[in-house]
């Protein structure tokens, strides 16, 4: 998973700090907070703070800057009020968390510490609406509760991760271990928090290989032995990744349905017929840049290795089966390509699913024994690869200064 910048993913709760348009600052006051206050002119008065930031404020710290203390004045007022509606009090106990983990924040960065008055605040706030939902008398008011619970417990968590990132790699591991221990902990006892906790751990892992594989099996041995069938997706999820990530020296279980001879998807994948030869899965998609970028690569990779034994296989993910059909007619592409769309309607396992690919395209190489010799097998480390492999071929000459690897990892724009 790929994140924001700190104070973006700290507020991106709070609606009000992500309208900002950039004008030129002319210095005017900002409005005043309305006296005596009443839940409608406290309301109004922070559409009129939002529209004097948006055409005043040059950037997002700028706004930041010149409104979020009258925001945090008027959203604590607001709070305090009992004419709110469940829906008003929640959605201003998120905007509240939002503007007490964006100060939280900064707060422990510049001080190069955990702590601090806005960082207990948070905690605090945290801990009153912790100590709400355990009291809450009805199911409505404990579904009130809890969701505020966890708009602070977010915050608080999102804080904790993003002041880790900011440290030395020493110090940056030890936060990371307990970080981890904390948030399986919590969302094993709010499993709403179960996605939140998955993300966490794939944001270490991104940081740190060998302690990321390790929350990757702390967290799904405990949602697995919850046996909570909330944290049922994560834990699709955390399995699938540790297949990915055990997948060198193993065989990858693949089932798919290729084009036969008029084009059409209906020939089942059969390992017999690749025998003995080394091969490269491609896991792509048509709506994908990045993987587009390959096809010329992969046809020099073909053009030089096929003959000497080596195969591609495509492996789309479009959902789009006619747009996938005529792509690789316009593209001509001379290796096999499979649907995941129609192979999954067959009732075969999705392989990008199945092993948490978390993007496009990925690139599976395996030996002549059928194991996985090398995962995300792309550019240079492919060239390297296949030189291996093929010792009497003339290696690709592919320059590492100019080797792309970036992957897509959005949908297409049409939603598949």
């Amino acid at each position: 998973m790929s994140y924001a910048s700190t104070l973006r993913a700290l507020v991106a709760t709070t609606a009000l700090f992500v309208c900002f348009v950039a004008r030129a600052e002319d210095g005017s006051n900002p409005p005043e907070m309305p006296s005596p206050a009443t839940k409608a002119s406290l309301i109004e008065f922070q559409r009129e703070l939002t529209e004097w930031g948006n055409a005043r404020a040059k950037d997002a710290d700028a706004f930041w800057t010149a409104t979020s203390a009258l925001f945090y004045d008027s959203t604590r007022a607001l709070l305090q009020r009992d004419d709110l509606t469940d829906a008003e009090r929640l959605e201003y106990e998120e905007q509240f968390a939002g503007i007490l983990g964006a100060y939280a924040l900064r707060e422990a960065l510049a001080a190069k510490s955990f702590s601090g008055a806005k960082v207990s605040e948070l905690v605090q706030e945290a801990g009153r609406a912790a100590q709400s939902y355990s009291s809450a008398e009805t199911d409505a008011a404990r579904e009130l509760a809890k969701s505020s619970y966890l708009a602070y417990a977010r915050q608080l968590f999102s804080v904790r991760l993003q002041f880790a990132l900011n440290q030395p790699s020493d110090a940056r591991d030890e936060l990371f271990t307990s970080l981890v221990g904390d948030a399986i902990t919590f969302a094993l006892s709010v499993p709403e928090y179960g996605e939140d906790a998955y993300n966490i751990v794939m944001t270490i892992r991104s940081y740190s290989k060998e302690l990321g594989e390790e929350a990757v099996d702390a967290l799904c041995e405990a949602y697995e032995a919850s046996g909570n069938p909330k944290l049922f997706k994560p834990i699709q999820k955390l399995s699938g990744l540790r297949r990915y990530a055990r997948l060198p020296g193993e065989e990858l279980y693949f089932e798919a349905l290729f084009q036969d001879e008029h084009g059409e998807f209906t020939k089942k994948f059969e390992p017999k017929d690749y025998a003995g030869k080394p091969r490269l899965v491609e896991i792509w998609a048509t709506w994908c840049g990045p993987c587009r970028k390959e096809i010329p690569r992969l046809k020099e990779v073909y053009a030089r290795y096929h003959d000497a034994g080596l195969e591609i296989l495509g492996y789309s993910i479009d959902q789009d089966v006619d747009a996938l059909k005529k792509f690789l007619v316009d593209n001509e592409i001379p290796w096999p390509c499979a649907s995941q769309k129609l192979s999954e309607e067959a009732g075969f396992h999705p392989l990008y699913d199945y092993y948490a690919i978390n993007g496009v395209p990925e690139m599976i190489l395996i030996g002549p024994d059928g194991k996985v010799v090398e995962l995300d097998c792309r550019g240079v480390r492919l060239a390297k690869a296949l030189q291996k492999l093929f010792p009497d071929v003339e290696p690709l000459d592919w320059d590492p200064a100019t080797d792309f690897s970036a992957r897509a990892t959005d949908q297409n724009p049409n939603g598949e």
